[in-house]
């Protein structure tokens, strides 16, 4: 294989990897949002009001530990070569 086709292999990878974390982190936004507003299960008797603090601290501990393994992917994204020729062609 060569050095080309291997550097665009692991583009492609950090590409699909970074994807599917802002996949994810558009989920937990969703979760989030519908957890948040929805007056039914904050104010109902059926529900445990604890249970739903202890589900909305998880979204939000969830989000963050994507937000930083996105941040870490986009670095090592970053420092590859195949990023670098990106950046050259670009300017």
């Amino acid at each position: 294989m060569s050095e080309q086709s291997e550097k665009r292999i692991k583009a492609a990878l950090y590409t699909a990897v970074m994807q599917k974390l802002n996949g994810e982190l558009a989920e937990l936004e969703a979760k989030e949002i519908l957890l948040v507003n929805n007056p039914t299960y904050i104010t109902s008797k059926d529900f445990d009001h604890a249970d739903h603090i202890e589900e909305l601290k998880n979204i939000i501990m969830k989000k963050v530990e994507v937000r930083e393994a996105l941040k870490d992917v986009k670095s090592l994204f970053s420092q590859s070569p195949e990023a670098d020729g990106k950046k050259k062609k670009n300017s």
